[in-house]
């Protein structure tokens, strides 16, 4: 069993239980409970050891492997010794762990190793011991620091009769602050949340490109997987791009190359996944050759293909181009035109447009319309003046005139 099944089996609630509130009741054999429905790990070969999950029967529970139920017991007696070290503290009237340091020396490491700690800092557990770059680099001096302690109280030299204690402890707090490091980027951040949860916590990769996004003529995962693929027509001797093919943003996951059995060439399969889901991706033999490197992109891109399947099944898209979002360039409309109610009862109207016009400087023409509503109408260029007018620039100024105020002239 990986690290991450483990994480998102057993810590999302023993991260919080351990800093937070209580564990949830659970019976003695329940961190094997893995009902069939909740995707177990792999089942044991027919005859190879293993253990039945929480002592059921096969009709109940599938069977995990010896090795997995091992790493299961590690990870349990793991979140017991945080839960057993918070439950101490509250008896002595703290609220919990007051830093790293004293995290690793009130629980027992004896029980918790450093690949767990690892993943504890990663899923954002330990945030409020400080920033997730610093705890990481400090833990092997923590937990080090730690064992040496807890070595030195179960062979029991805390010092002569405690003498010695206040002064051990106040040198150690002088060393309680964490290694001024850099924190971890966005991507970094959410990679690794994804790596030990295998979802996203603090964000999404795709939060930074909403604003572009809205400039974008694209699909979302979700309304994908509601179309019906429609069917292709391929002609011999035309190399034409098909006339169905829609773009979706997302991040690409889980990449298999594999080879053909019918030709013998490459193909690959993966996922691009986005704020609202994912649909499956590929790329067959003929788009596999030009876009092996980008289909590795680990940045958000913009995918563009047809959708295949069958009737029964979710559609996937074969993929004819992928770009990352942060090369895609915005095509914003060459002219606008504006209707200004002159009857608004804003008297500054005017000085806010001008205000939002000059602010959004760039290469679109603008046609204001001057109205009163049953006397005239006055149709102006103004002089010099050429905008950006994205979506953001577009609801700035239909704000200001109302809604539908703003007309794209193509």
């Amino acid at each position: 069993m990986t690290q991450p099944l483990l994480v998102k089996r057993v810590f999302p609630w023993a991260a919080s239980a351990a800093f937070t509130g209580a564990a949830p009741a659970r019976g003695p054999s329940s961190y094997f409970d893995f009902p069939p429905a909740a995707a177990p790990p792999p089942v044991s070969p027919a005859g190879a050891a293993g253990v039945a999950a929480g002592g059921a029967t096969p009709s109940e529970f599938r069977r995990i492997p010896l090795e997995t139920a091992s790493e299961c017991i590690e990870s349990a007696c793991a979140i017991e010794s945080i839960i057993a070290a918070r439950n101490e503290l509250r008896k002595e009237g703290k609220q919990g762990f007051a830093s790293l340091w004293d995290f690793c020396e009130k629980v027992d490491l004896s029980r918790l190793n450093k690949r767990v700690l690892e993943s504890l800092i990663k899923a954002g557990a330990m945030d409020s011991f400080g920033a997730r770059a610093q705890t990481t680099a400090a833990l092997d001096r923590a937990m080090e620091r730690a064992q040496k302690a807890q070595r030195d109280a179960a062979a029991g030299q805390s010092g002569l009769f405690g003498i010695f204690d206040s002064d051990v402890s106040a040198g150690a707090k002088s060393e309680d602050a964490l290694p001024s490091v850099p924190e971890w980027d966005e991507h970094t951040r959410l990679q690794n949340e994804k790596e030990v949860l295998g979802f996203f916590v603090s964000g999404h990769p795709m939060d930074k490109y909403r604003e572009k996004l809205r400039n974008i003529k694209f699909v979302d995962t979700a309304t994908a997987c509601e179309m019906k693929p429609e069917p292709q027509v391929f002609r011999r001797g035309r190399d034409e791009q098909p006339q169905n093919e829609i773009q979706i943003a997302g991040v690409i996951t889980g990449l298999k190359v594999a080879k053909s059995k019918r030709s013998g060439e490459l193909y690959a399969q993966a996922a691009l996944e986005d704020t609202t889901g994912k649909i499956e991706l590929i790329a067959f033999p003929q788009s596999y050759e030009k876009l092996a490197e980008k289909l590795k992109i680990e940045v958000p891109v913009l995918v563009r293909g047809v959708l295949r399947g069958e009737e029964d099944s979710a559609p996937k898209l074969a993929i004819s181009s992928i770009q990352a979002l942060e090369d895609v360039k915005i095509k914003l409309p060459e002219a606008l035109r504006i209707k200004v109610p002159l009857h608004n009862p804003d008297e500054a109207l005017l000085d806010k447009l001008h205000a939002v016009l000059t602010g959004a400087p760039g290469k679109g023409k603008l046609l204001l319309d001057l109205e009163e509503p049953g006397e005239f109408c006055a149709v102006l260029e103004p002089n010099g003046v050429l905008v950006a007018a994205d979506r953001l620039f577009i609801d700035r100024v239909e704000e200001l005139v109302g809604l539908g105020g703003v007309r794209v002239i193509e």
